[in-house]
Formats: C-alpha cells, structure tokens, sequence
C-alpha cells in the first residue's frame, strides 16, 4: 500500500488483505470521519471505511506520539547525523462518498465544529477569512432552526416561561445569521487594508466594499502619512484615487 492511498475496506476479507501487508504488530488507529461535497445523507451506500497507510512520529515508549508530546530520536549514524522516528500506522476512517464505491478527490471534516476549527486556521496560514465565515453562517442558520423547532413544543413537555424564551432566542439568532452573512460578504483583505492601519487616512476606506477577491495586488499604494507602500484591491485603489488626495498609485 503507497503512503496517503486510500482503500474502502467494505468486506473483512478486503481488511485482512490490508492488514496483511504490514509488519506484525503495526499499531491501528481511527481518523476523524470526513464527508466528500455533494454526498446524499440518506444514501446509506455512500457510507464507506476507507484504509490507507500513514507514517507517524513515535515517543519514547515506541508508540505513536500524542498532541504535544515529545518525538524520540534514532540512533546517530556514521555521520553523527539523528533522525527523528516514524513508524507505519494503518489508519480507518469513516468516509462519506459523494458516489458510492468511489472515493473522490475532496472531503472535509464531517464534524462542523471540527471544520469550523481547521477554517479558524486558514485565517492565519492562508489569509482566506471566506471558509470560517461560511462555516459560521451554517452554525448559526442551523442553531436557529433546531431552536424554532424546539421552541413550537407540540407535545406541551416545556414550561411556557422556557417556550417563549425560546422564541426570543430564536428570533435573536435569526438576526445573528443575518450579521453573520454580512460577514460573509467579506473574504480575503488586500494588504492596504490588513497593515496599513496605522494611517489616519485609513478610516476613509473602512468602508462597506468588499475586496476585490480576483485581484488583491492591482495596485501599490503609498498613503499621504505612510513611509512605505502596501498592494490594494482594484476596488480600494479607487477608493484611495477618490478620497485620498496627495496618495501615489502604481499600477502592479
């Protein structure tokens, strides 16, 4: 089995094959589930257990290393040289498949709080905002409609204090998700925006304009009181043009 390939193991025959071609003794361990884009939730054949081969850092018991957890050092070669060590892991995961007996190129987290975590981290690696927005838009829309749900109480099992609190919170996270779209409309941020803050002129773009997300280095822009230049978005390069008078602007 290559490293990272994934099998579907729908049969125990297919998972002794599997198994059978690591070394004795080789540790086992469970994956987040995860859900490919345009899987039918009521498809029960689009669920699968995917195998695939991984390659994990072991501490010093020989086991693999945990969250936060020192990783053990190889012997030195002739050199003097260490390498840090691994050791094969199979990995089972529960995969959602958007065609059954398929496993396609893409899948998330099946786990929103799990997604909305990894989307959090994109914001600082990646400087995408749109994947944590979304995410949050979804929370919120599906928090809002459990609550209405919840708060009809056709069977009468609530205290009509908690119904109509209920009902107030619904309405409450009702104009949250329209917040949170709004912050929806706002994806990445052109670097004027993201670092040059410390400009007074900088209140005249805050503005409710999004970026222009096709292209956030249109323009080099060097503020009236800035002493370096920052690349904007076409969109806030004419906001500058329009109200910024004495900026410089060169097309990138």
């Amino acid at each position: 089995m290559d490293d990272g390939q994934l099998h579907i193991t729908a049969t125990t025959d297919v998972l002794a094959d599997i198994a059978a071609g690591f070394p004795h003794g080789t540790p086992v361990l469970v994956d987040v589930e995860e859900v490919e884009p345009g899987h039918v939730p009521r498809d029960m054949r689009g669920w699968a257990v995917v195998a695939r081969l991984v390659h994990l850092p072991l501490n010093a018991a020989g086991t693999p290393a945990g969250p936060g957890e020192p990783i053990a050092w190889g012997e030195k070669d002739a050199e003097g040289r260490q390498r840090l060590l691994y050791a094969p892991v199979l990995m089972l995961q529960s995969r959602k498949l958007a065609v059954p007996g398929r496993i396609g190129p893409v899948a998330h987290p099946a786990d929103p709080c799990r997604r909305r975590a990894d989307a959090a981290m994109f914001i600082g690696h990646r400087d995408e905002a749109g994947p944590y927005l979304m995410e949050l838009v979804q929370a919120v829309a599906e928090l809002q409609r459990e609550v209405a749900t919840i708060a009809v109480d056709e069977l009468r099992r609530l205290h009509p204090a908690a119904r109509r609190h209920l009902d107030r919170l619904s309405d409450a996270l009702e104009h949250a998700r329209a917040i949170a779209d709004d912050a929806a409309r706002f994806d990445s941020v052109c670097k004027l925006l993201e670092l040059g803050t410390r400009s007074k002129w900088i209140y005249e773009l805050l503005d409710e304009q999004p970026c222009d997300q096709d292209n956030l280095y249109h323009t080099l822009v060097t503020l009236p009181d800035m002493a370096w230049s920052e690349p904007t978005c076409q969109v806030h390069a004419a906001i500058v043009r329009e109200r910024v008078p004495g900026s410089q602007l060169e097309p990138l």
